[in-house]
């Protein structure tokens, strides 16, 4: 059992994850997120972030995590 970074309780119900990330953030504010991070990497950027980009990342590399979980584990109860 690999969690990567989510907690054993997360691995257990990975709803919690979704749950927790849009309980800090709206949809709007990940989109956000994720536009600004697509304006840094192109490099063409003058000012540094005016925000926390770390923890909308930490949110959304464990919603990919947790959305893996459910997909998987939806495929074996099918296979069952």
């Amino acid at each position: 059992m690999v969690l990567g970074l989510l907690s054993e309780k997360e691995y257990q119900n990975p709803l919690l994850v979704f749950k927790k990330a849009f309980k800090e953030y709206s949809i709007k504010e990940f989109d956000y997120f994720i536009s600004r991070m697509v304006y840094f990497s192109l490099g063409i950027y003058d000012n540094l972030p005016e925000r926390n980009m770390i923890n909308p990342y930490i949110h959304l590399i464990k919603m990919l995590d947790a959305a893996y979980l459910i997909i998987e584990r939806k495929g074996k109860k099918f296979q069952n």
